[in-house]
């Protein structure tokens, strides 16, 4: 598990990502992606080569640093019609009825770490991050949630927008040191953009990024940008947490 010496700041948040991280959401994302495309764009969504398989779409959608970069390039969408659909997200999820569950040992994850306030950053809807939240019973952990539409279109990770506005949402105040937990070199590099903001404030915050890899298909060793700390489970997360100086 890599990580790299750092001096000794208070670890004053946990940070996470949506999809991927906290909840299996693929089989959902994959059935609005293509659902949404159909509909938007009057093609029937196998006529996209990435939408014709679930493994497919997890392989091609890895090669994008984000959404927009995905319905772009992958999907020849303008940026104008990128938007739109953008702006459709929130409706075609809170319709779907998909089965997304926690991934296994999520909330005796979070339970652990309970002693410091968490919130979510993700380029889901805030709206259906928040009820999913619920549903799983784990709401209660998180004092802000970050969606794609909490922040500029076009300042999706890994701009580090949404990252920043979560810790001013926890009122997080340096010095200090925060972890952001994704499942995506776009997180590891949203995480080093804020690092950079941040680190010019008189009371610097400090931020370290954990790569999940849970189940099959992960694909981190090949990523230019390496996260300081790598997990295959969950229950690997409170170890790494002790680390940077979690009181136990």
């Amino acid at each position: 598990m890599p990580h790299a010496s750092r001096h000794r700041a208070p670890l004053a948040a946990f940070l996470w990502d949506y999809d991927g991280t906290l909840v299996d959401t693929r089989r959902r994302n994959y059935t609005i992606v293509r659902r949404l495309l159909a509909e938007a764009t009057g093609r029937p969504a196998d006529r996209f080569p990435a939408l014709r398989s679930l493994e497919i779409y997890e392989q091609t959608q890895r090669r994008y640093v984000n959404w927009r970069d995905l319905y772009t390039r992958e999907f020849g969408l303008s940026d104008a019609d990128t938007d739109r659909l953008g702006s459709l997200w929130s409706d075609y999820q809170l319709r779907d009825d998909t089965p997304a569950e926690l991934f296994a040992g999520i909330a005796d994850v979070l339970a652990a770490l309970a002693g410091v306030p968490h919130g979510v950053v993700s380029q889901n809807a805030r709206t259906q991050i928040t009820r999913s939240l619920e549903r799983a019973g784990i709401a209660r952990y998180f004092r802000s949630v970050i969606g794609y539409d909490s922040v500029h279109i076009q300042r999706q990770k890994p701009e580090p927008d949404g990252l920043l506005a979560c810790l001013d949402e926890l009122a997080i105040a340096g010095p200090a040191r925060v972890v952001y937990v994704g499942d995506h070199e776009t997180d590891v590099r949203c995480a080093r953009r804020a690092a950079r903001v941040l680190a010019d404030r008189a009371n610097p915050i400090e931020v370290l990024s954990i790569a999940v890899c849970f189940g099959d298909g992960c694909d981190h060793e090949v990523w230019d940008a390496q996260a300081d700390y790598v997990v295959r489970t969950p229950g690997e997360i409170p170890a790494v947490a002790l680390e940077l100086g979690l009181e136990p």
